[in-house]
């Protein structure tokens, strides 16, 4: 079975090929914003060539191709999607113009305290494409007013006269009975045949009107051109011979059919980083490390994720450039701080800054040799030596990258090398800041945790950014520049469904069968029809959970059970795994023990897990030799600093800092005092000396 993965970044698209023998391909390109599907197939082509191959014939032997696309992130943050119409119930036009009347709704904390940066999010569907129908359901899914369906043909012809090119349908009440959803969408397609339709009842069964309202807003923004890029992705492979299973990496973890999601987009939205923390996930759990920090420094953004206990904690209220949604989201942390931010002196404050301003892949850096001119992070990186090439075959353009940097070192007052370390330094700051956040913010010591470095520029960062956190270990993946490719290429096929209900008290459901288990059972089951014998060995996992939370509380917390039917047992383990997980998330005693525990949700999850194949045993090498030195800047000191390959490196090889470790993709910087040793499948382990804690009287004579 040979299985190929693929992840489009902001600024590189890479490619990962693991064949049936073992050996393990891999290609990086730039990312081609116009048409994202020529980086891909570009990218494709140089991995297929490092197994001495064409892209036709790696294409006919693969058994199962899966994606992480940025397309539909990139159509929501550029304005680009669909003109959109919504059909909400009648008197609730407002829903999302209000915004729950919050003005710092999904505001970064910095600027929901500065008043003059409170705005309600941006719509993306204007005010007079928003059009009620006469109908009505009640909670308990009732028919109070039935649905008028004159007046429904009306609003939808009104929508259709202004243009739109998809719409959304957005109930109340829809989670529990979508009867009157279903039914509009009939009507346009008998009114407007063709138009895309998404239904609140379908893709995102919560209840609260404005999160499911959003979400269905933002995936018919997007879904026209999410679903053309699929369909032209998917015919642009069968083309060049492909005609195995195509598979798409959602946000909510896992990978599904690619045809499952080109209605249902806004699974993707985030699906790039996702393939990074599942890859995480994965290593950690074959070396032993259960709870990591997940790090991801690409060319646009650093992305921080969590994996505890080997599972993947869910956001509790994940948002999107301001925009709620109502489905499930692995919880990142993400800022603009990458290889191609853009460096600049503050022109308010004079201090320097890194981000969140970024040269892409086009220009891209001055370094690239493209056209670019402003200083930005890769370019200081090139400036102190730690960088000569990237990606294979793309030079570095040093004096390019001296070129940009003096503009910003004059206004400084400092020099080139010094300009660019003050660049790094600040780059690492807010990495570091960042996975502090990440994880003290959520509740999580660092220090219990082991701190995956991963994407193209981590391995060159990860020695600085890490330094102050104080975390068990530091590993940087064989595969770091491709490893959310690698993550998509080896993660299960996942699939959930959830419903959720009016809240009652769990203990009411004791010897009860809930039917709605069996239903959302069913629908995830069909996902994974006629898979056996695709490269999947068909067998499926289920597992059942129930949102549970305290009366008269909001959010609520997935407690697994082991059927439809709950006994007496199930009831209390459930319980007592809820306040467990509450006291873990809210603070020790803080679980009030006489409130009533309620039922809020139902969610049944299925996989079922690729077979990948055995990859080729490591080899012990002994103690490497450097193939060159090249000069760099460490602390303002020029060192001439050995250049070992990481292909070259064994089983049990140490290195000490500093030093650099080479792949055809990425470089890793090993510092002075650090050192860096290889285990059995090609992994660095980096070792940061602990700082010496100091004392509140050192600290005081210090700042004396």
């Amino acid at each position: 079975m040979q299985i190929v993965g693929i992840d489009t970044g902001g600024t590189f698209t890479d490619t990962v090929i693991l064949t049936a023998d073992g050996r393990t391909g891999v290609g990086k390109a730039l990312t081609t914003h116009g048409c994202l599907m020529d980086g891909v197939l570009a990218s494709l082509t140089v991995a297929a060539r490092t197994l001495g191959k064409s892209l036709r014939d790696v294409l006919a032997t693969t058994d199962v191709l899966s994606h992480g696309t940025t397309v539909g992130l990139n159509a929501l943050l550029t304005g680009a999607g669909a003109k959109v119409g919504l059909l909400v119930t009648a008197g609730f036009e407002s829903t999302l113009p209000m915004a729950r009347s919050n003005k710092v709704h999904g505001l970064p904390d910095e600027d929901s305290i500065n008043a003059l940066k409170w705005r309600k999010p941006d719509l993306l569907v204007s005010r007079r494409r928003i059009v009620g129908v006469r109908e009505r359901i009640d909670v308990d899914g009732n028919i109070v007013i039935p649905l008028d369906e004159d007046q429904a043909r009306q609003a939808i012809g009104k929508l259709v006269a202004l243009g739109v090119e998809a719409i959304g349908i957005a109930l109340m009440w829809s989670p529990v009975n979508g009867s009157h959803e279903r039914r509009l969408a009939e009507l346009v397609a008998e009114e407007a045949p063709g138009l895309h339709v998404t239904l609140s009842g379908d893709l995102a069964p919560r209840i609260g009107e404005y999160e499911r309202t959003a979400t269905v807003a933002m995936n018919a923004y997007i879904a026209p051109l999410v679903g053309n890029y699929l369909t032209s992705l998917e015919a642009a492979l069968c083309e060049q011979g492909f005609d195995g299973l195509f598979l798409i990496v959602t946000m909510g973890g896992g990978v599904r059919r690619a045809r499952s999601l080109r209605d249902a987009p806004v699974h993707l939205l985030q699906s790039g980083p996702v393939g990074g923390i599942m890859a995480a996930q994965q290593v950690g759990a074959r070396l032993g490390h259960a709870d990591v920090l997940a790090t991801d420094v690409g060319g646009t953004s650093f992305d921080v994720g969590l994996v505890i206990g080997g599972t993947l904690p869910s956001a509790s209220r994940p948002r999107i450039d301001r925009h709620s949604l109502a489905v499930p989201v692995i919880d990142l942390a993400s800022i603009g701080t990458g290889g191609g931010s853009i460096a600049y002196v503050d022109s308010e404050l004079g201090v320097l800054r890194v981000g969140p301003q970024s040269a892409g892949s086009t220009p891209g850096p001055a370094c690239y040799g493209r056209g670019g001119t402003q200083p930005t992070v890769t370019d200081a990186a090139v400036v102190l030596g730690y960088l000569d090439r990237l990606g294979g075959a793309l030079s570095l353009d040093g004096q390019a990258a001296r070129a940009a940097m003096v503009p910003l070192a004059e206004r400084l007052g400092l020099a080139i090398e010094a300009t660019a370390e003050g660049i790094l330094k600040v780059a690492n700051a807010q990495m570091a800041d960042l996975v502090r956040r990440a994880s003290v913010q959520r509740g999580h010591d660092p220090r219990n945790f082991v701190l995956y470095a991963y994407g193209g520029a981590a391995p060159q960062h990860v020695g600085r950014y890490a330094a102050d956190i104080g975390v068990k270990g530091i590993v940087v993946p064989r595969l770091a520049p491709e490893f959310s490719a690698w993550g998509a290429a080896s993660g299960d096929m996942r699939t959930s469904y959830e419903l959720e209900l009016p809240s009652r008290p769990l203990r009411d459901f004791l010897d009860m069968e809930i039917p709605a288990f069996g239903q959302l059972e069913q629908r995830a089951r069909n996902e994974f029809g006629g898979l056996a014998g695709a490269g999947l060995n068909g067998a499926i996992d289920v597992k059942r959970k129930v949102g549970l939370k305290f009366s008269r509380q909001l959010h609520r917390i997935d407690i697994e059970v082991p059927g439809a039917r709950l006994s007496r047992d199930d009831i209390v383990s459930a319980e007592a795994a809820f306040r467990a997980r509450y006291e873990q998330i809210v603070g020790r005693g803080s679980a009030y023990a006489d409130s009533a525990i309620e039922l809020a949700a139902l969610v049944v999850e299925a996989r079922m897990p690729l077979e990948l194949p055995a990859a080729a045993a490591a080899e012990n090498r002994g103690q490497p030799r450097p193939v060159r030195h090249r000069r760099a800047w460490f602390s303002g000191d020029s060192h001439e600093t050995p250049v070992f390959l990481w292909d070259a490196l064994g089983t049990g090889a140490g290195i000490a800092g500093p030093a650099f470790v080479e792949s055809e993709q990425t470089t890793a910087v090993i510092y002075p005092g650090q050192t860096a040793t290889v285990d059995a499948d090609g992994n660095l382990s980096i070792n940061v000396p602990k700082k010496p804690s100091r004392t509140a009287p050192a600290l005081a004579e210090e700042l004396a």
